[in-house]
């Protein structure tokens, strides 16, 4: 974990997670797959958003979810479930870990922070907890996640630089 910055309630850290991309039908043989492997269903509605206390698990579209470990899996551990998962024909599992930054965005004034780098709704009625969102921050393809206290956002690591330098240059605003 590398904190970012600390103000004024809002506080931004990086964190370093490991992803699966899943590809599958979401049908009950791939549903009992993943259970088997991780002891949870995959989300059912699109950019819903599971969690538990090693996992953050959602629906991006109709035919992908993304899978992430907070607990800082071994890598072996990770390409064994990636290899289990993809010896059924009707499911593809791909390691996206060390192409994708991951903050963690916390504090009462996250919304407001976050709304001088995008148009994106964050009201509550428009982006309920648990649910995660695909939207340009910063000019930046990025997911979303909203979580119980905090934002997860994750982009492509090739934007790491510039991604941290737009969410400093805010600060001295």
């Amino acid at each position: 974990m590398t904190k970012i910055l600390s103000v004024n309630g809002l506080d931004i850290v990086q964190k370093s997670y490991q992803q699966v991309l899943i590809r599958g039908d979401g049908k009950d043989k791939f549903n009992e797959i993943i259970n088997k492997e991780i002891s949870m269903l995959p989300p059912a509605k699109n950019l819903q958003v599971a969690t538990n206390d090693k996992h953050i698990f959602a629906k991006n579209s109709f035919d992908q979810w993304s899978l992430l470990y907070l607990d800082g899996q071994d890598y072996n551990k990770v390409l064994q479930f990636i290899s289990k998962i993809n010896l059924d024909d009707e499911i593809l599992a791909s390691d996206y870990s060390y192409g994708q930054i991951y903050f963690e965005i916390y504090g009462e004034n996250k919304n407001e922070f976050l709304n001088k780098l995008t148009n994106f709704d964050f009201r509550t009625k428009k982006f309920p907890l648990f649910t995660m969102a695909q939207t340009l921050i910063a000019r930046i393809d990025c997911s979303i996640y909203n979580l119980n206290d905090k934002y997860l956002i994750t982009c492509n690591r090739s934007f790491e630089g510039y991604f941290k330098d737009r969410l400093v240059d805010l600060i001295n605003l």
